[in-house]
């Protein structure tokens, strides 16, 4: 089967673009590129252009994502299997590839609505990149932007879609029974990164989004990261911990578009030739992370 190779860009919706430039920059360490029109702007991380896209909307959601292949072959690939489930593809204009920094891409929508971009030629800025405040970098090369946890009506319709078209295979499942029901998520990789897409099955989310990761190449740049989050007042959602599964030391901050942003370091990676998926019966941490165990045991933050 032809398979997506990594979590190339993201786009956001934003009713704030300079709020986010701002977490961006001080906070994130990433770097701003110019968008294209007065309503566009690009945020790097890296060798590519950008990896995240901001929007001047107004939905602060997540607009589209962008999953990268390796050539043009497996892009008509990846299209035909596609096409032969059913799923409507539509080629991307000549326009569209621009403005991504692309070769060639296609685009569909996935179970739940978002909009979803396959594309090859990946977008390489020439200049080196420089982190916008004190830090060592991000974690991602053939690994990709990180990850992004998305919401799901059904999520085994949403499994199917990226493990059996998409060419994803599956790191492991959660299922937890809470006093407000059953939560179940999926954790899904295209590469030796633990996930790339995690989906939890919410079908009365607000939006597409509950999260995207970033992972530092660091500890210190995330003990660093959430010190000028308390400096700044920039809300951190969930406090550091490290996750059972992925085994990533991170906190999650707020952002301006009101979902939420992972700053990590020390994920786990895994090798297909050895992985067997992993069934677990709570998100609760290894330590740490205790808003998240708040929320799916049903307490309020602090509450004994």
């Amino acid at each position: 089967m032809a398979s997506v190779s990594q979590l190339g860009y993201v786009g956001i919706g934003t009713s704030d673009n300079k709020a986010w430039q701002d977490l961006a920059t001080n906070i994130l360490g990433m770097q701003v590129v110019p968008g294209d029109d007065k309503s566009t702007a690009y945020l790097r991380m890296d060798e590519y252009h950008h990896r995240l896209e901001l929007r001047a909307n107004g939905s602060d959601d997540l607009e589209f994502v962008g999953w990268e292949v390796p050539d043009p072959a497996t892009l008509q690939r990846v299209a035909q299997q596609l096409e032969d489930a059913g799923v409507k593809v539509t080629p991307g204009t000549r326009d569209e590839a621009d403005d991504r920094r692309v070769i060639d891409l296609f685009k569909c929508v996935d179970p739940n609505g978002i909009s979803t971009e396959i594309f090859c030629g990946r977008p390489v800025n020439p200049q080196p990149f420089h982190p916008a405040r004190p830090m060592s970098g991000f974690k991602t090369g053939d690994m990709g932007l990180g990850h992004i946890l998305a919401y799901a009506h059904r999520l085994d319709d949403t499994v199917h879609f990226y493990r059996d078209l998409l060419g994803f295979r599956v790191s492991d499942f959660t299922e937890v029974w809470t006093p407000g029901g059953k939560i179940r998520l999926a954790f899904l990789h295209c590469n030796a990164r633990h996930h790339s897409i995690a989906i939890l099955e919410d079908p009365s989310a607000p939006k597409r989004i509950n999260h995207v990761m970033l992972e530092c190449n660091s500890l210190d740049d995330v003990g660093s990261g959430r010190d000028l989050c308390l400096q700044r007042g920039v809300p951190i959602a969930i406090d550091l911990g490290r996750h059972m599964n992925d085994h990533i030391v991170s906190f999650y901050m707020a952002n301006p578009s009101k979902f939420a942003l992972e700053y990590g370091w020390g994920g786990r990676t895994i090798d297909d030739t050895t992985w067997q998926v992993e069934h677990y019966t709570t998100v609760d941490s290894l330590w740490g992370h205790p808003q998240l165990r708040d929320l799916v045991t049903g307490k309020a933050p602090g509450e004994k």
